[in-house]
Order: C-alpha cells, then structure tokens, then sequence
C-alpha cells in the first residue's frame, strides 16, 4: 500500500502543471516573447475571450511583435471593453484621453473604476478635479481619489490617491468632505462580467 501511495505521489510530480494559453501568453508577454504570446491570444482573441482581446490591444498599441497600429489596438480594447474587461475599458479610455475625446474617455474609466481598477479611479478623479469631459466636481474627485487610495495595489497609485484627496479637500467644505467620505464608505465595486 505505501508502495501505491509513493508510486502516485511521484507521478504527480513528474507531471508537469500546464497553466492554460491565456497565462502561456501572459507569462511569454512578461518575458519579452511577443511572436509567441501573438499566437496563443490572436486564435482566443477571435473567438471572444476579453481577456487574450486586451492582450492583443497591448501588443498592437505597444508595437510588441507587431507594427505599432492603434487603430487596431482601438479595435481590440473594444472588443474586451465592451465585455466588461476592467483593463480593456482602462486602455480604451485612455486612448480616447490621448485624442483629447474626454466625455468618451471619462465614461470608459468610469466603467473601469466601478468595477475597482485604480488606476482608473485616479484618472477619474483628476477628470473631475480638472473638469475635462466631466463638469468640475471636487465631491466626486475626493471620493474616487479615497476610494482609489484603498484599493490601489502599488505605492504609485496610493501615493497619487492620497495627494489628488488631499488636494480637493482644501477646496471642499466641511459638509462637501463629510459628502464624500459618505460616498466612500458606501462605494462597493459592480463587476460587469
């Protein structure tokens, strides 16, 4: 019987783990091997996945192992965008920003921030701090920068939060900062997909 058992446990071993074509592309993505993430998420691109259509919208924006082409770059955030791929919606909205097409761009990070993607409540944010595509609203501007604060992953994101908060409080009220930390504590991510 200990036989059998260490007769098993040696075959699971020996089997290698596949990870699945999505995170083959994503890890050969990370390495540098554009030709080959190209191949695993063009094939899953086409027949729908949001996940390998923003991978590929990455590739084309970023000329990685294809001509820069933002056109079709546009073409692919899109497509994820429109699934409810956070990150799809993100890359969308920012190359709307960049052609200076703000109220399309602040709707798409709007949709991405609801869903928890911090960068893109920071961007949402300054939209409202700014007031390009959105009228200016410091309530909504604190709140996003908060709740970017508390959901941002790296030190960047939080340091950016916490500056774009603190900067609209100044200009806030007691009763406009109260408003907001309401609207923050009340905030829950809506995923889409």
């Amino acid at each position: 019987m200990r036989l059998l058992f260490l007769l098993m446990f040696a075959c699971t071993i020996a089997v290698p783990a596949r990870a699945g074509p999505l995170q083959d592309a994503q890890a050969a993505y990370n390495q540098g091997k554009y030709a080959v993430a190209l191949d695993l998420w063009q094939p899953l691109a086409e027949q729908g996945n949001p996940d390998a259509q923003a991978g590929l919208g990455s590739l084309y924006l970023g000329g990685y192992g294809v001509a820069h082409d933002e056109a079709a770059a546009m073409v692919w955030f899109r497509k994820a965008a429109e699934q409810g791929h956070a990150g799809g919606q993100f890359s969308l909205a920012s190359l709307y920003y960049a052609r200076k097409e703000y109220g399309l761009a602040a709707s798409w990070y709007r949709r991405a921030a609801e869903q928890g993607n911090a960068l893109a409540q920071i961007r949402l944010a300054r939209m409202y701090a700014e007031g390009p595509g959105l009228a200016r609203d410091d309530v909504q501007a604190f709140k996003w920068f908060a709740v970017a604060m508390m959901r941002g992953s790296d030190s960047y994101a939080r340091t950016n939060a916490t500056k774009g908060r603190d900067a609209a409080a100044m200009k806030m009220t007691p009763a406009q900062v109260a408003e907001a930390e309401r609207l923050v504590r009340e905030w829950k991510p809506k995923l889409e997909r």
